[in-house]
């Protein structure tokens, strides 16, 4: 065998994939400290199965796989191959190369493979167990392992030997008999426990087995009569069902009669409802309807007067406006005259002017006589000129007379307009604040409208919600009187049970009918004892017939019931006197020590209830009982009791103190004592409660009868008040219409006589401009005329003084210039007033202008109001004639109304008669019912009798009848009853019990006889695997002695040494010395030897094992460390004797003279940070160049 290749990738340091090739001979791998040379030696341990983080340098297994570094990522599996040439089969395998694979990922995965198959590390070590190879072989030796040998005790040397002799199988064989010794001893001394008990129930259970058969050849012809007569009153129960059938056929037709007549009639009772409900949603429309149809009417009749008199208003708008046109027109006209008689006057002033200006001319240039006559035809001119003035003055003075007079009577209708104006304004804020109180009246009726509306359609809605929900409770209501009716017959049927005290033996039956007689019957058990639902049925298992027996409070009450019953030949019964009973009491200890155990219930006289008198009762007869809640827990709890307890289960599966099971079930559910006491129980608070439920929805029916009526009577209520409300609101709205149709007058008024007051305003401002004018003229032509007459006197005097003297002329010059001056003056006058009447007559033409297109206006809207005026009255009658159908409407639903609600009542009668009719029903339905119920239960009763005692149907028991006669089988059953109590409470059990324990104890002694056989052999074993380990381990040690004492002359070039046995007695736990004596020195202890020849005497007892025990390859690890130069060129060359056809060498050294010997050399080197990388090197070439 060979050593191949060793191939890593991602093992620690080796992040790429390395292989490494080993040739014959010593291969050397070196490299600096820290470069991953050991990581080489650690995957080779790591792919042959070592499993301690540790031994590699790790604190946990993931550390093996490549952590990455600075410029590599972390790696996330680990994987190392070996390869092996197996051709001479030196592993036992069939392969001749074997490759072994191991792979390791980071989330903790690992994978074994051999030749790419998966396998176990299990398969991994046994192919290198006793094979010299291996992880924990000497194949590995490194620096730590020769220490150990130098440094250890005399018995951990003992394990070298023990390596190269091969024991490792021997010495794990032993191991595995011990342990099997160990259990075959452990289950010898627990079947000799089992046995010795078993012995001990032997006897006492052959006794009642026994007793037991004979009670069983009796109870088989009882159980025969008692079968007959149970099938005999079935039958007669069955024929009377039949009859009874017939009745609650008949009964339940009624009943579903009346019932779908009452639904019908409910039916038919909703649908008049809803339709009411209908006719009361179409008669609030209605309302509605008229209510915005008598709005609109308003509203029409309100815009109709408003049109006619906005019409009227612009009919007396358009005469004040062509009044107050012809007044401008007229204006105009005066103004036009005025402008051309000022502009005449202008002209005569003009000329007049002229022809003083020629006469002053003339003055200057001729003579007196010609000045003279000059002035005489100027003071003609001056004469005429003033009779025009003075004709002028006339006209100015009687226009100022027609101004003063237009303004009087302007005036006049100022100050009436202006007092019509003011109380029309008095009245208009009046009407405003009435219009804002009715406006205020009308908001708040209208809010109260809403508010009536809204809280009447809540409340018809609440009707709604109310009718359905008492339909809903007055039907739970029927139903749950079903109930309670139902209920009620399943109690009577129990008490009738009760009062017959069925299910109970004759005996005890016969004296609890006449527990009158017994003042110390406290009552049977079964009456005693308050067992939760849930432990009903396991309770009812345990106790059996002890359900029935008789508590009573002596024994004197019990010996009066005993004698009562021979006196009277009724039958048996047991009787439980208090002042008699044996106190029993569980095992609290044990009881303790079981609490932890799952699916442990409790202790049964624990978890059932009773009286505190009778508590002592309840401990005498299930204080050594235990519930669990299955049987797999059961058999648990039972064995870790070692069966001092009864097991019950809470399906009645049964294990009793002896180890007995008793369990299975029938096919039809049995009601014991216990389980009818319960029903009847249940049945009793479920009709408490079903009555509370009644009572409750008998409340809520008539409280939501209460408040269907009080609704009904409030939504009439609602419905008048609406009534009155929407009354009022349709007279608050008429108010407010016809006081907005006034407020609107006076509006008008208001407008129109502002609109005068204004007129007159602007007229007056106009007569004072005109008589501000008309003074202006007067005065002008008063002045002129008195300038016309000074002139002409002045003229006169020049006259005269030209007659006088005609040296005056220059005086006459000069007063010609002063007359000219005034009269220039007078005619700059007088174009200012043509340019005032000028502007007048502007604007005269504007206002009329204005006023004619006021009139146009004033008749397109006189038009479009006569128009609205006549859309409104055909729309009016439109509605009129829509009111007066919706009113008819209203009227028919009305009478609809009144019609459906004397149906309503009809049909509410109706409903009444058929629910009397119906409960009626249902009580003859519940009485039969009830009838039916108790035959039904009588014949149950049967059934479960038969099921439960005898396991068969009724089918089967009619197979296996009597033929005797009732009387005579009454009779026969009370011998046999008699029989059977005289015999009295038996174990049947015991009888299967006996044969159990029997054949239990035969199984048992056969097992103690196969136990004590393999003790002996296992002994015998280990005896044997003793001899082969001392005979190995003796023979393997000579070996190592005699090739330790050769090889250490060898290694220390003289010297001697050898192996000494510390117990050579007892070669099975013996120690080794090493006794050395190097060259030169004496013989002394490994201890005294100086570091490097314990070194040195260390590695020599590695080489004397490998020459004892040879094997394919050695991985020496640093081994030389700790030797000197000398010693190293030693332990090289000795390595090189081998040559090519002994052991390959893999040495991890730093010393040259190892180097210097090897064959190849791998360096390892690490380039990059953390990632090592190998370069090998053959020195055979190299020493051959």
């Amino acid at each position: 065998m060979r050593l191949i290749s060793l191939e890593l990738n991602g093992f620690k340091s080796f992040a790429q994939k390395t292989k490494i090739e080993f040739m014959a001979g010593m291969t050397g791998i070196v490299g600096p400290n820290g470069s991953g040379k050991s990581n080489i030696i650690e995957a080779i341990r790591w792919v042959m199965g070592e499993q301690s983080a540790k031994d590699l340098r790790g604190g946990k297994m993931a550390d093996v796989i490549f952590a990455g570094s600075a410029t590599r990522k972390p790696l996330n599996r680990a994987e190392v191959s070996i390869t092996f040439d197996n051709q001479d089969h030196y592993l036992a395998s069939d392969y001749t190369e074997i490759k072994i694979t191991r792979r390791l990922y980071r989330n903790g995965d690992s994978q074994y493979l051999i030749n790419g198959n998966d396998c176990r590390l299990k398969d991994v070590l046994d192919l290198f167990m006793d094979s010299g190879l291996g992880r924990e072989s000497f194949s590995i030796i490194s620096q730590g392992r020769v220490e150990a040998i130098f440094n250890g005790k005399p018995e951990d040397r003992r394990a070298v030997i023990e390596e190269v002799a091969g024991v490792a199988k021997y010495k794990k064989n032993k191991d595995t008999a011990e342990k099997r010794l160990g259990e075959t001893n452990d289950n010898l001394h627990r079947v000799n426990d089992i046995i010795t008990e078993l012995e001990t129930q032997m006897e006492p259970l052959a006794q009642q087995s026994a007793l037991a058969k004979d009670y069983q050849e009796q109870k088989q012809r009882f159980d025969q009569l008692d079968k007959t007569k149970t099938v005999l009153d079935i039958e007669k129960n069955q024929q009377q069902l039949q009859e009874i059938d017939h009745r609650l056929t008949n009964a339940k037709k009624l009943s579903v009669k009346y019932d779908q007549q009452t639904d019908q009639a409910n039916q038919e009772l909703n649908q008049l409802k809803q339709q009411q409900n209908r006719l009361s949603v179409t008669k609030d429309k209605l309302q509605n309807d008229l209510l915005i149809q008598t709005k609109q009417i308003a509203d029409l009749t309100n815009t109709k007067s408003i049109s006619a008199e906005r019409t009227n208003h612009e009919k007396a708008n358009l005469e004040q406006i062509k009044n107050r046109l012809a007044q401008v027109k007229q204006q105009l006209k005066d103004n036009q005259e005025k402008l051309i008689e000022r502009k005449a006057k202008r002209d005569d002033q003009a000329k007049l002017i002229k022809t003083n200006q020629a006469a002053l001319s003339q003055l200057k240039q001729m003579s007196v006589e010609e000045h003279q006559q000059q002035l005489t035809k100027q003071i003609e001119d001056l004469q005429a000129t003033q009779v025009d003035k003075m004709q002028e003055l006339t006209t100015v003075h009687n226009q100022k007379t027609y101004l003063l007079h237009n303004h009087e009577q302007g005036q006049k209708r100022q100050t009436q307009a202006g007092i019509e104006l003011n109380t029309s304004q008095q009245k208009l804020s009046q009407l405003n604040q009435r219009q804002d109180q009715l406006k205020i009246e009308l908001e708040q009726q209208q809010s109260l409208v809403t508010d009536t509306t809204t809280q009447l359609n809540q409340e018809q809605t609440r009707r709604k919600q109310l009718q359905t929900q008492y339909e809903r409770q007055q039907k739970q209501w029927y139903q749950s009187l079903g109930q309670v009716q139902t209920i009620q017959a399943r109690i009577n049927s129990y008490k009738s049970l009760e009062a017959d005290y069925a299910g109970f033996y004759q005996g005890v039956r016969f004296v609890l009918q006449h527990r009158q007689q017994f003042p110390g019957l406290l009552g049977p058990v079964s009456e005693l004892l308050n067992a939760p639902s849930r432990y009903t049925t396991a309770v009812e298992t345990v106790l059996g017939a002890q359900l029935q027996n008789l508590v009573v409070d002596n024994q004197q009450s019990g010996k009066k019931i005993i004698n009562f019953l021979v006196a009277n030949r009724a039958g048996r019964a047991t009787i439980l006197p208090l002042d008699a009973l044996a106190h029993r009491s569980g095992n609290q200890s044990l009881l303790q020590q079981l609490s932890h155990l799952t699916g442990l219930e409790g202790l049964a006289s624990e978890l059932v209830k009773t009286d505190q008198n009778y508590q002592f009762i309840l401990d005498y007869l299930l204080s050594n009982t235990l519930i669990a809640d299955n049987l797999d827990h059961a058999t648990i709890i039972a064995k870790q009791s070692q069966h001092r307890f009864r097991v019950v289960t809470l399906d009645g599966q049964l294990i009793n103190a002896s180890g007995a099971m008793t369990g299975g079930a029938n096919k039809q559910q049995r009601q014991g004592l216990l389980a009818r006491q319960q029903a009847q129980q249940d049945v009793s608070e479920q009709l408490k409660t079903e009555q509370a439920k009644v009572a409750e929805l008998e409340a809520a029916v008539g409280k939501f009868d209460a408040a269907i009526k009080a609704n009904n009577q409030l939504i009439e209520q609602l419905q008048t008040k609406l009534s009155e409300q929407q009354s009022e609101l349709q007279t608050v709205a008429g108010k407010a219409t016809l006081l907005q149709n006034e407020q609107k007058v006076a509006q008008r008024q208001v407008s129109a006589l502002a609109f005068e007051v204004k007129q007159q305003t602007s007229e007056h401002t106009t007569f004072e401009q005109q008589l501000q004018e008309n003074e202006q003229q007067d005065q002008q032509i008063a002045s002129t005329i008195e300038n016309l007459k000074d002139q002409i006197a002045q003229s006169k005097i020049e006259v005269q003084a030209l007659q006088e003297n005609a040296s005056s002329q220059t005086s006459q010059i000069h007063d010609k210039e002063q007359w000219l001056a005034v009269a220039n003056e007078q005619l700059r006058q007088q174009n200012g007033q043509i340019a005032t009447l000028n502007d007048a007559i502007k604007t005269n033409n504007q206002s009329i202008e204005q006023l004619t297109e006021q009139t146009n206006s004033t008749i397109t809207n006189q038009e479009n109001q006569q128009q609205q005026g006549k859309q409104a009255g055909a729309q009016l009658a439109d509605l009129q004639q829509a009111q007066a159908q919706t009113n008819q409407q209203l009227s028919q639903t009305n009478e609809s109304l009144t019609s459906l609600s004397g149906q309503i009542e009809s049909a509410n009668t109706q409903q009444e008669r058929l629910q009397e009719l119906q409960r009626a029903a249902l009580d003859e339905l519940n009485e039969v019912n009830a009838r039916h119920v108790r035959l039904e239960s009588s014949i149950d009763q049967g059934m479960n009798r038969l099921a439960e005692r005898y396991a068969m149907t009724l089918a089967e028991a009619k197979q296996d009848l009597s033929d005797l006669a009732p009387a005579e089988i009454n009779a026969q059953l009370k011998l046999l009853k008699r029989g059977l109590d005289e015999i009295g409470t038996v174990n049947l059990g015991s009888i299967e019990e006996y044969e159990r324990v029997s054949t239990r104890y035969t199984f048992l002694h056969d097992q103690q006889t196969d136990l004590l056989g393999s003790q002996q052999q296992l002994n015998e074993t280990m005896q044997e695997m003793d001899q082969e380990v001392k005979t190995r381990f003796e023979a393997s040690f000579q070996q190592v002695a005699t090739a330790f004492a050769k090889i250490f002359v060898e290694m220390f070039g003289g010297g001697q040494a050898k192996l000494v046995l510390t117990k050579p007695d007892d070669l099975l736990t013996t120690g080794i010395d090493i006794i050395a004596q190097p060259p030169g020195k004496k013989n002394q202890q490994m201890s005294l030897l100086s570091g490097g020849e314990r070194a040195l005497t260390a590695i020599t007892l590695l080489f004397s094992i490998l020459a004892v025990r040879p094997v394919p390859f050695a991985i020496l690890d640093e081994t030389e460390a700790a030797l000197d130069e000398a010693n190293v060129n030693r332990f090289a060359r000795y390595l090189s004797t081998y040559g090519d056809d002994g052991p390959q060498f893999i040495v991890v050294t730093h010393r040259k003279g190892t180097m210097m010997n090897a064959k190849v050399l791998y360096g390892v080197t690490m380039q990059e940070s953390g990632v090592s990388k190998m370069v090998s090197v053959s020195l055979e070439d190299v020493r051959v160049s």
